[in-house]
């Protein structure tokens, strides 16, 4: 059994060979509060935008790591992407979690300036930065976000990894 144990160990490890964009998987990053939640807007109206947190990127490693670009890897049916953005937990008070309102009150990422997509993220610490996504509801959203990939470089290997990331995204009820 110890065999068997040590070979799965090593191939968690070993950096597997790259995939068609060059890009190995990695393990360096993880999902801080996403890590552990689910986050949730029933209130959600037709033809309105909002914007959506993806992960605060969390380095576990012990060397740093330099964040290219996040994504969610799937959005449900009802909502379309508009676009990402990157923006500081300076300029937010902090880590911003689940989905707002553009245009509302409580917006404080709308003019915020345009910032570089890559940013670098210091050994076993969290991100000053982190992605949001802008969408449109176009109809009643039929599913959850479930997974967010990054994409980073750590030393001359580009990597990429999945991180768990829940919004169950509902429209608002009559």
């Amino acid at each position: 059994m110890l065999p068997a144990v040590v070979v799965a160990l090593a191939a968690w490890l070993v950096p597997r060979g790259p995939d068609a964009d060059g890009t190995r998987e990695g393990h360096a990053l993880g999902g801080g509060w996403y890590d552990q939640a689910d986050f949730g807007n029933e209130s959600l109206r037709t033809g309105k935008e909002y914007w959506v947190s993806l992960p605060q990127a969390w380095n576990v490693s012990g060397e740093p790591v330099t964040v290219l670009k996040a994504r969610f890897v799937s959005l449900p049916k009802g909502l379309e992407l508009i676009g990402y953005k990157v923006v500081s937990t300076e300029d937010t008070d902090g880590f911003g979690m689940g989905s707002m309102l553009t245009g509302s009150p409580a917006d404080d990422i709308t003019g915020l300036p345009e910032r570089p997509n890559a940013f670098t993220v210091k050994a076993r610490r969290p991100a000053d930065w982190y992605h949001v996504a802008r969408i449109r509801v176009s109809g009643p959203v039929t599913g959850d976000t479930s997974r967010c990939r990054f994409w980073y470089r750590q030393g001359s290997v580009t990597y990429r990894q999945d991180l768990r990331c829940v919004n169950q995204l509902r429209l608002a009820r009559k």
